[in-house]
């Protein structure tokens, strides 16, 4: 019997050492990043800063509002309001027009650059806008990579943008983020 001890000894200390460094690990992810991260995603409808454009439409029209316009976006993310906040990232994805106009698909990646704090991270966001409703914007945070890795939550963005003047206008983005526990 105390043969079968010592065979199974260093097997059992192998699990207890893996199992300890798995909880660790979920620690360190745990900790990866903050919970709550506000963005503001500097936008431009005027030439030659534009960065929302038509890029594919049923019709080949790409600036006419129609079912089916696909629209690339390019935003700058700055670390505030203000036009001349540091540039931080940016918010860079697609925009698809529904059969009502008012209701829109959208899907972009936040990447955060090393001014962020975040160096090289991603978030990646999907979801729906109800224009008819004119409620705050609520999408759905399904991934990240970096710092971000395996996020999820939610991103919120309230329906009225801040408007710096006719052509530039920012939107807040809040992102309420749960990290993975391994």
């Amino acid at each position: 019997m105390a043969r079968a001890l010592t065979m199974s000894s260093p097997r059992l200390v192998i699990v207890v050492v893996s199992m300890l460094q798995l909880f660790q690990c979920s620690k360190e992810v745990q900790a990866a990043g903050p919970s709550t991260l506000v963005l503001y995603a500097h936008e431009s409808r005027v030439e030659p800063t534009t960065t929302l454009i038509g890029s594919a439409a049923p019709n080949g029209n790409l600036t006419e509002e129609q079912f089916g316009l696909i629209k690339t976006v390019s935003n700058v993310l700055r670390a505030g309001k203000n036009n001349d906040s540091m540039v931080i990232g940016s918010q860079v994805g697609i925009v698809v027009l529904g059969k009502n106009m008012l209701n829109v698909y959208i899907s972009y990646t936040y990447y955060l650059n090393s001014d962020s704090g975040f160096g090289g991270s991603t978030i990646a966001v999907h979801g729906h806008i109800d224009g008819i409703s004119m409620a705050n914007r609520v999408f759905a945070v399904v991934g990240g990579t970096g710092q971000f890795l395996s996020v999820t939550g939610q991103d919120t963005s309230p329906f009225d943008a801040f408007v710096i003047d006719d052509s530039h206008t920012v939107n807040t983005h809040t992102l309420d983020l749960r990290f993975p526990s391994y």
